[in-house]
């Protein structure tokens, strides 16, 4: 196979000391399991599949509360082999921020098309949104850019059904 590319030790470390130090050492007040049944809630009632963006401006806001609620979570095992309790809370910390670009993604993007489809902008805008939304994860939050979609054999077309 291809050759692995070097990781960059300045970022292995940074990420070391995010979970040794300062995940595992937790000793909050928010249980991290409450946290995450409140983030299934929100996202099942504010991102399904049919929403608009009032919908999804109130769930952008529940996702922001839970954040500032995780950095006052408690880890309760505090082994360093085998521990769910940690595998856990960094579970939760990856799902608030994926579901924070979830949000802020389908927010921007005022169409309907596929598996978004918005009932304040019920139509496909293919001038404005034939086109990729990446995602990138900063310490400031997510940041979008966009690619353009590369038509092949099948001509993009409205679902019906």
């Amino acid at each position: 196979g291809p050759p692995l590319l070097d990781v960059p030790q300045e970022q292995v470390k940074k990420d070391q000391k995010r979970i040794y130090e300062d995940l595992l050492q937790k000793k909050g007040k928010e249980n991290l399991y409450d946290l995450k049944k409140e983030l299934r809630k929100a996202m099942d009632q504010h991102a399904g599949v049919y929403r608009t963006g009032p919908e999804m401006s109130e769930g952008l806001k529940k996702i922001k509360d839970l954040q500032a609620r995780f950095k006052d979570i408690y880890v309760t095992d505090k082994g360093g082999i085998y521990n769910t309790n940690l595998m856990n809370a960094m579970e939760v910390e990856n799902l608030l921020d994926l579901a924070e670009i979830l949000l802020t993604g389908a927010l921007m993007r005022e169409e309907s098309r596929g598996g978004h489809a918005r009932y304040d902008f019920p139509t496909r805008d293919d001038e404005k949104w034939l086109k990729h939304t990446l995602a990138t994860y900063t310490e400031q939050g997510p940041k979008f850019s966009y690619k353009p979609v590369t038509i092949t054999k099948w001509k993009p077309v409205e679902r019906k059904y």
